[in-house]
């Protein structure tokens, strides 16, 4: 199916949006518990759960992150706009480190690349900004939606080649949220209070959220 978009400006019947994925396959992306590692936390020995245990390391993971708004090992992500403003901070992920590329439609419906020499990243605020480079200009965009799509890595805040006070407080909360999976595989238990995440765990999280105002 090719792109569908409007053909006409936005008005207050669709207001622009953007939204972000993550575009890194799971078998490529680094996770931050081994099953060795999970399986010592619950105590188990036997192999029988080792595919389960598996996908919940990555649930639990994804969970977390999702929670505190940084990812926890490196993962790519795309970005799709509808306008260049949306485009000056990069929301929900933070710790990005680079952009891939930027690709628009230009005003002929044509998919361009648009030039790393006309912009910069600003990484050093908790939400990564992508700025224009003085005498700059953004490119016209066609009318429509999805116009903009940014691809860009995103790594954890703390060294990834070092054990820190950090990842010790995101691998401890991730292993919390497998054991509680893992021991509580229904969706809701009878006379237990339902919640996404431990309070263990969030209590823990809430020392790495990104916050926001």
């Amino acid at each position: 199916m090719g792109q569908v978009y409007i053909s006409s400006p936005f008005n207050a019947n669709h207001l622009p949006q953007r939204g972000i994925i993550p575009i890194t396959p799971s078998g490529e992306r680094t996770w931050l518990v081994s099953l060795e590692t999970a399986k010592d936390h619950l105590r188990i020995g036997h192999t029988s759960d080792d595919t389960y245990i598996t996908r919940l390391t990555k649930a639990a993971q994804l969970l977390c992150e999702n929670y505190t708004g940084q990812v926890f090992s490196i993962a790519n992500f795309e970005l799709t706009c509808d306008t260049w403003e949306q485009t000056k901070e990069i929301p929900e992920v933070s710790g990005v480190r680079s952009i891939t590329h930027i690709k628009y439609y230009d005003v002929d419906d044509a998919l361009q690349t648009w030039g790393a020499t006309e912009y910069y990243l600003d990484s050093g605020s908790q939400r990564s900004r992508i700025c224009l480079k003085p005498d700059k200009d953004y490119p016209d965009l066609r009318d429509g939606i999805g116009n903009i799509k940014v691809t860009f890595e995103a790594r954890p805040t703390w060294d990834i080649q070092e054990t820190t006070s950090l990842s010790e407080v995101a691998t401890q909360a991730v292993l919390i949220t497998i054991a509680d999976m893992y021991e509580n595989r229904q969706s809701v238990i009878v006379g237990r209070i339902a919640s996404s995440i431990p309070k263990t765990s969030e209590y823990l999280l809430n020392t790495l959220k990104i916050q926001t105002l």
